[in-house]
């Protein structure tokens, strides 16, 4: 006879790992220095809170998915 609590408690598990999956987000922000402008491409995570931030847009990308975190474009 199979055990059935087993592979339930497994599929729950990987249930809940689906549905936890974390959000970020980049936002492109202009500083101004002295007369130089430069562009800052800031992550965010889906609560809006900041996670890193740098000088392109493709590494801030590549950051997120390095991270693990799924990338979302926000328009």
């Amino acid at each position: 006879m199979a055990d059935h609590t087993n592979k339930n408690s497994q599929n729950e598990v990987f249930l809940l790992d689906k549905e936890n999956l974390s959000y970020a987000f980049v936002k492109k922000e202009i500083h101004e220095e002295k007369n130089f402008s430069t562009d800052i491409f800031s992550v965010y995570g889906s609560d809006g809170t900041l996670l890193a931030a740098f000088d392109s847009k493709e590494s801030a990308i590549a950051a997120i998915m390095q991270s693990g975190l799924r990338y979302i474009s926000l328009h």
